[in-house]
C-alpha cells in the first residue's frame, strides 16, 4: 500500500460503496485527494502525508493506551499496549474519582489482542480484567513499571438504556404546527402539555417532537430545524408565555398582551407560518418578562438562573450575544418548560414521555459552527448519494465535521451535544444515524459537484450514546432510512437502539408492502413523517398536483408519478385486506383508509408504533417537500384543527389502536 493509500484508510476517506441499485461505485482518486483536502491536507506533500501516517497507525502502538480508552462492562477488560519485553512489569490501573486501584504484579497469562512491530520491536496489546465501574467517563492513571498515562476511561454498557420490552404507541408532530391555544401563531410548550394529557388519556407512552433546536433570531424565516444554528440549545419560540413566573402580575405584558399588534397575531387563521410576525411578537413579550425577573425576581429564582448559567457556560458562551443575559434567561424558561412537560408525562402514566430529535448537522453560519470550526471541514458539506427518491443526490448544506478532529478533548463536543439533547427528555431519536459510521461529504472537485464517503469513529460515538442514555435515563432510536451499511445495523441491534421505519418504504423485492410478520421488532414504525406526504395528501395525490403547481415535476412526470401511486394504492389495499373486513377501493375515503391501516399496523411485534398529528388532521399539504428550500413554504404548515378536536375526531380510531397494541382485543 503507497503512503498517499494508507493515509485515505487511515484517515476514513471511503473507497467505494454499493448504490441502492445494487452497483459497486469506486471512487477515484481525485474524488478522494479532494476529501483528504477539505480535511486540511496537502495531499502534494509526502513529509506531511508521512508524518500524518505515523500518527495515526504507528504512535498510537508506543502509548500505554489511548487517551480515550473503551472498557466494555460486559466483560470489564482494559487494553494496555507494551513493548513485549515489560510483560514482566507491575501494572497499575488508578481511578482517583472512584478511589480504586487495579494492580498485578505483571502482565503475564493474559489474552494478547492484537500486535504491531515497530523497527524490529514487536508491540502488543493485552487484555487486562478489572472490577466493576460505575458507567461514566472517569479519569485514569495507567503506569506499566516507570512509565505511566493520564487518559480517560469510559465504562460503556453493552446497551442502550432500555424500557420493558413490551408494545407501545405514541404520537409524533412537529410542534410549531400546533393550533396555538394563546394565538400567538406558533406552537408552544403549554400546546405540548396538552397533548401530554391528550395522550396519556389514550394510554399512549410517548411523544416524538421535530428538532427543538436554536434558530435565527434575526433571520426568522429559516424556519427549518434540521438546519439550525445551534443543536446544542433551544428555540425559545417555543416558550409559553403564561407559563413563566414572570408573567404573573406583570403589567407590561398585560398591556402587551392587550395590544393591536398581538391582537392582530391571535385573529389570524393562516395555512402557514409568518414567522417573522410571529418572532417579532413573541420577542417583544420576552423582553416584557425578562425585565419583570430583573426587577421582581426573589433570591432563589435568581440563584437559580445563576446555577443554570454556571453549568451550562460552556455552550451558552456560543450565543456570543450582544444581550447575554437575555439570552440565557431565554434557554432556561425553554429548559424549564420542557423539563415540566417531560414530568408531566411521566406523572400521567406515560412510560416514555417526550422523544426529541437530533438534526445531523448545523447550518455554516450559527453559532454552533462558529464557536467549535476547528471540528470542522473545509469546503465540504454533508449530503446523500443518488437514491431513488432524489436521482441527482442530495447536498443538504451542513458542514461536515472532520472525523480526525472530533476526537479532540476526549470527544467534548460529541459528548457535550448528545447530554444536552437528552436532558429533559425520555428519548432521543438520531437524524440519519448512519452519520455515528460514515457520511457521504459533497465538495467542489475541479468546478464540478463531487462527493464520497467518509468513515468516522464510530466505536466512540456509540459508546457516547449508551453512556449518556444510562446516565440521563433516555432510550435511543436510529433513523436508519436509506443505504445503511450491514455492520451499522447490526451494531444498532445489539446495543438496543430502536431503528425507524417509514410504512410507505417497507417493501419485499415484489414491490409488495412487507407482511406484519416481516417488520422489524425493535424498531419505531411509522406510516409518515416530515419528509413523505401527510396519508390524506398521499392517498388523494394532492402532493402530486402541490409539486406540479410549485413546478417542481412536469406534465410527463405527472403522469407517470400518477400511474405509480395508482399502483402503490392497490398494493396498499392489498395489504389491508389480509388484516381487516372492510371492503376498501381507490374511492374509499382517506381517513377509513387510514384508520384500516393503522389497526393493522398496530397488530404488528413492532415495540414503538406512532400516529402522526397531521396525519389525524387530515393534512394534505407536507410540511416539507424535500430537495426544495424556497420553492415551497417548508417548516411553516399550520394543523387545521385544535389538538383536542383533533383527538375528538380520531376517538374510534385511536381506541381501536390502543386495544390492539395493549392486547384487550
Amino acid at each position: 500500500m503507497d503512503a498517499l493509500s494508507q493515509l485515505f484508510y487511515l484517515h476514513g476517506i471511503g473507497y467505494e460503496f454499493t448504490k441502492y441499485t445494487g452497483e459497486q461505485v469506486i471512487f477515484s482518486e481525485g474524488t478522494r485527494k479532494r476529501a483528504l483536502q477539505c480535511c486540511g491536507v496537502n495531499t502534494e506533500d509526502e513529509h506531511q502525508i508521512a508524518q500524518l501516517n505515523y500518527q495515526l497507525d504507528v504512535a498510537p502502538w508506543l502509548e500505554l493506551a489511548p487517551d480515550t480508552s473503551l472498557v466494555n462492562l460486559t466483560d470489564n477488560l482494559f487494553y494496555i499496549r507494551i513493548d513485549e519485553r515489560q510483560r514482566d512489569l507491575p501494572v497499575a490501573i488508578t481511578l482517583p474519582k472512584l478511589n480504586v486501584t487495579y494492580e498485578r504484579a505483571n502482565l503475564h497469562n493474559l489474552a494478547i489482542t492484537g500486535d504491531y512491530y515497530v523497527h524490529g520491536v514487536r508491540y502488543i496489546e493485552v487484555a487486562v480484567p478489572l472490577g466493576a465501574i460505575p458507567v461514566g467517563y472517569h479519569q485514569a492513571l495507567v503506569s506499566v513499571g516507570e512509565q505511566s498515562k493520564e487518559i480517560q476511561l469510559w465504562a460503556t454498557p453493552e446497551k442502550v438504556f432500555q424500557v420493558d420490552d413490551t408494545k407501545r404507541t405514541g404520537l409524533s408532530l412537529q410542534l410549531y404546527t400546533v393550533k396555538n391555544k394563546a394565538g400567538l401563531g406558533v406552537g408552544d410548550f403549554n400546546d405540548l402539555l396538552e397533548l401530554c394529557d391528550l395522550c396519556a388519556q389514550q394510554h399512549m407512552d410517548y411523544i416524538l417532537l421535530n428538532p427543538l433546536h436554536l434558530l435565527f433570531a434575526q433571520q426568522s424565516e429559516r424556519a427549518s430545524p434540521y438546519s439550525p444554528n445551534s443543536r446544542a440549545l433551544l428555540n425559545p419560540l417555543y416558550i409559553c408565555v403564561e407559563l413563566s413566573a414572570d408573567a404573573k402580575n406583570n403589567p407590561q405584558l398585560d398591556a402587551l398582551l392587550h395590544s393591536d399588534e398581538v391582537k392582530a397575531l391571535f385573529n389570524s387563521n393562516e395555512q402557514f407560518i409568518n414567522y417573522e410576525k410571529v418572532s417579532a411578537v413573541k420577542y417583544t413579550l420576552f423582553k416584557a418578562l425578562f425585565s419583570h425577573f430583573e426587577a421582581h425576581a426573589s433570591a432563589s429564582r435568581r440563584d437559580e438562573f445563576a446555577q443554570f448559567c454556571k453549568q451550562n457556560a460552556q455552550t451558552l458562551t456560543t450565543l456570543n450575544s450582544a444581550n447575554p443575559t437575555f439570552d440565557y434567561y431565554l434557554q432556561w424558561q425553554a429548559k424549564l418548560q420542557l423539563s415540566h412537560c417531560q414530568q408531566h408525562c411521566l406523572n400521567k402514566g406515560m412510560a416514555i414521555g417526550l422523544i426529541n430529535d437530533l438534526a445531523v448537522g448545523c447550518a455554516g453560519d450559527g453559532v454552533e459552527y462558529q464557536s467549535q470550526q476547528s471540528l470542522f471541514s473545509d469546503n465540504a458539506n454533508v449530503g446523500a448519494p443518488p437514491d431513488p427518491w432524489a436521482q441527482a443526490g442530495q447536498n443538504w448544506g451542513l458542514p461536515a465535521l472532520n472525523p480526525q478532529q472530533l476526537k479532540n478533548d476526549h470527544f467534548a463536543f460529541y459528548r457535550s451535544l448528545i447530554s444536552a439533547n437528552m436532558q429533559g427528555v425520555g428519548g432521543l431519536r438520531i437524524d440519519h444515524v448512519m452519520a455515528l459510521r460514515r457520511l457521504w461529504w459533497c465538495f467542489e472537485n475541479n468546478h464540478t459537484q463531487d462527493g464520497c464517503y467518509v468513515y468516522y469513529p464510530f466505536e466512540h460515538l456509540l459508546a457516547i450514546l449508551k453512556i449518556e442514555s444510562h446516565l440521563n435515563q433516555c432510550i435511543v432510536i436510529g433513523e436508519d432510512l436509506g443505504i445503511v451499511p450491514p455492520e451499522v445495523k447490526h451494531a444498532l441491534a445489539v446495543s438496543g437502539i430502536y431503528s425507524n421505519s417509514l410504512f410507505y418504504f417497507e417493501k419485499q423485492h415484489d414491490g409488495e408492502f412487507l407482511p406484519l410478520q416481516e417488520l422489524p421488532k425493535h424498531c419505531l414504525i411509522m406510516i409518515a413523517n416530515h419528509d413523505v406526504p401527510p396519508f390524506c395528501g398521499w392517498w388523494q395525490t394532492d402532493d402530486l398536483d402541490i409539486k406540479r403547481q410549485y413546478q417542481l415535476m412536469d406534465d410527463q412526470q405527472y403522469q407517470q408519478q400518477l400511474h405509480e401511486r395508482q399502483q402503490e394504492k392497490q398494493r396498499l389495499l392489498r395489504f389491508i385486506q389480509l388484516h381487516s373486513a372492510e371492503q376498501l377501493s381507490e374511492t374509499s375515503d382517506a381517513m377509513c383508509v387510514y384508520g384500516e391501516l393503522a389497526k393493522a399496523l398496530a397488530h404488528s411485534e413492532t415495540r414503538l408504533f406512532a400516529l402522526q398529528l397531521d396525519d389525524l388532521d387530515k393534512q394534505t399539504y407536507p410540511v416539507n417537500i424535500p430537495g426544495t428550500n424556497t420553492e415551497y413554504p417548508n417548516w411553516r404548515r399550520v394543523l387545521t384543527h385544535s389538538s383536542n378536536a383533533i383527538f375528538k375526531n380520531n376517538a374510534s380510531t385511536l381506541a381501536a389502536v390502543n386495544s390492539i397494541r395493549k392486547g384487550y382485543e
